[in-house]
């Protein structure tokens, strides 16, 4: 069984996930920002291992982040999402 844990990066805003020895954090998608969609952007998650993790110290764990982005965290780890 795996076991989620949520952390938010305290001075970006960004939550992230760590399953195990690997974090899923979201990384901006340039290739994804263009003219014909007025330069918006979108991030996805990209798995790293734990040990790549930088500013450990302003990373706050909690559990409360909304449900529908800790869903895209459970997608993205193969979990079952939350209703």
């Amino acid at each position: 069984m795996k076991t989620i844990t949520y952390m938010i990066d305290a001075e970006l805003g960004e939550v992230m996930s760590r399953v195990g020895s690997e974090v899923a954090i979201p990384v901006l998608d340039f290739e994804g920002m263009t003219p014909d969609n007025g330069y918006a952007m979108t991030y996805n998650l990209e798995k790293f291992s734990v040990f790549e993790l930088r500013h450990y110290n302003r990373l706050i764990h909690t559990r409360k982040i909304p449900i529908s982005i800790k869903n895209k965290h459970r997608k993205f780890w193969g979990m079952k999402l939350l209703s």
